[in-house]
């Protein structure tokens, strides 16, 4: 099977502890550290631009208090808010956090594309 050209390179220097970690971390898989760091980066740019597992955990547990709040504020005003009520809800954005939390990015997405449209129609004025 025939190889294809790799014709682009990157290249950015590390300490001396990042690199001792890189190098360990590509021993460890079987890889010199050069093919682990492009295999790294041709994944991630398969996975998509997205949040890290632990930007993942802080968005969900932002938007979960969004919600708990923004409904929790719905039912008061409404004059529904029952112990039972809430403990229902709270309930609910934990089991379907992942739910939530999609929803939301989707939301946050198509602002941004109507945002970066508006932009795109703007012409300043030059004096």
């Amino acid at each position: 099977m025939t190889r294809e050209k790799l014709t682009h390179k990157v290249t950015f220097r590390l300490d001396y502890q990042t690199w001792v970690k890189l190098e360990s971390a590509a021993r460890d898989s079987g890889s010199r550290p050069n093919d682990w760091v492009r295999e790294l980066i041709i994944e991630a740019l398969a996975r998509g631009v997205g949040l890290n597992p632990n930007q993942r955990v802080l968005f969900e547990q932002s938007v979960r208090t969004q919600y708990l709040v923004a409904n929790g504020f719905q039912l008061l005003a409404e004059n529904k808010l029952t112990s039972d009520e809430w403990k229902k809800f709270r309930a609910s954005a934990k089991e379907k956090i992942n739910v939530i939390a999609d929803r939301a990015l989707a939301d946050f997405r198509s602002r941004g594309e109507t945002d970066r449209r508006k932009l795109g129609d703007y012409e300043p004025k030059i004096r």
